[in-house]
């Protein structure tokens, strides 16, 4: 062969060769701020439902403390209806924030943030019925403890999945 054809052979391989590189080396980039990327999406929404569950914990117990000590009044404290209407609040702002979390998960995450809005629906819906004079002190108290314990797995969970190798959604 002439040595005009082998150089240019030469120059095609190269560049192939050059082209092909790249695009893995792109491909992998890609990948791995598409990684970064969802774990600090992750990251997010798992800071932001514990966020919430605190916030709902410090209502729903202030407004549980409050509901007990009126239980069984003529007529409860004017604090009562203010303290439930709060807590009912918090709630609900929590489980918009449970959806996010199900939205990234993994599965495992998504299930234990479902079981939490369970129980944090569930201590609140005691609590009310405690101040209508309809509910049962050691259900309410049950409710919040179960709420307790749900609370404290999604965060382990949470922890586990964010400092462990990025987890597949």
């Amino acid at each position: 062969m002439d040595t005009a054809v082998v150089g240019l052979i030469g120059t095609v391989v190269g560049v192939v060769g050059t082209l092909a590189t790249t695009r893995l080396g792109g491909t992998e980039q890609r990948r791995a701020q598409n990684d970064q990327s969802a774990r600090l999406e992750r990251t997010t929404a798992y800071t932001k439902l514990a966020t919430a569950c605190s916030r709902t914990y410090r209502l729903g117990y202030a407004a549980h403390v409050e509901v007990q000590d009126t239980h069984g009044r003529a007529e409860p404290s004017p604090g009562v209806a203010e303290r439930l209407q709060e807590f009912g609040l918090a709630v609900e702002s929590a489980l918009e924030v449970v959806s996010l979390v199900k939205l990234h998960g993994p599965e495992e995450i998504a299930r234990a943030a479902g079981n939490l809005a369970s129980a944090m629906s569930g201590w609140y819906r005691e609590v009310a019925f405690l101040a209508q004079g309809e509910g049962n002190i050691q259900w309410a108290g049950e409710a919040i403890e179960l709420y307790e314990e749900l609370e404290e797995r999604f965060i382990v969970l949470g922890r586990e999945a964010l400092s462990s190798t990025p987890v597949p959604a």
